[in-house]
């Protein structure tokens, strides 16, 4: 038997018990969880680690080390390396900063959706609060590469380009496309 919230179509809503309202709304956050944790992990290997120019040691992660290759492949100069390095040493606090943020968020998130009485409205609200970080996230990094390409003539650019895109070709999941 079907209650009020009937609409026709392959997207039909079937309104349910109260009961049935929250097993239902556990388990889409429930499903949700990897894919914040999973976007957890990629916001935090996106994180500039270090500038370019460093040498690759502690806390330096794929996207520097990417970096350095690219810096190498358009043949950026000693001084372009340096202001790259300027750039992305200002914005590190604050990706830092970001992260943490982020990462208690997740674990709010984790504990709010293990706990004996979910509440939806509170779950609701750490999953606006870690979008609107991620975006904070996302809009640093983005803020770095702009500076960062500024620094490159229109050239190397298009060489950094075309060493991301073999790159991209390398690590693609999936099957080859042709």
């Amino acid at each position: 038997m079907e209650t009020e919230a009937q609409t026709q179509g392959p997207d039909r809503i079937v309104a349910a018990s109260p009961r049935r309202a929250r097993r239902t709304l556990l388990i889409v956050a429930l499903s949700a969880l990897p894919l914040l944790a999973g976007m957890g992990g990629w916001i935090s290997s996106a994180r500039a680690a270090g500038p370019a120019g460093e040498e690759m040691g502690a806390g330096m992660g794929m996207p520097m080390h990417r970096m350095h290759r690219i810096l190498d492949a358009v043949g950026a100069t000693q001084g372009q390396r340096d202001q790259i390095r300027a750039i992305w040493s200002g914005l590190r606090p604050q990706l830092r900063a970001e992260r943490t943020n982020h990462e208690n968020l997740r674990q709010q998130m984790v504990t709010a959706l293990t706990a004996p009485t979910i509440n939806a409205g509170t779950v609701e609200q750490l999953r606006k609060q870690a979008m609107a970080s991620a975006d904070k996230m996302s809009s640093l990094i983005t803020q770095g590469m702009v500076q960062s390409a500024q620094v490159l003539t229109p050239d190397q650019r298009k060489l950094a380009q075309q060493e991301i895109a073999k790159e991209r070709g390398r690590h693609r999941w999936g099957p080859p496309t042709e």
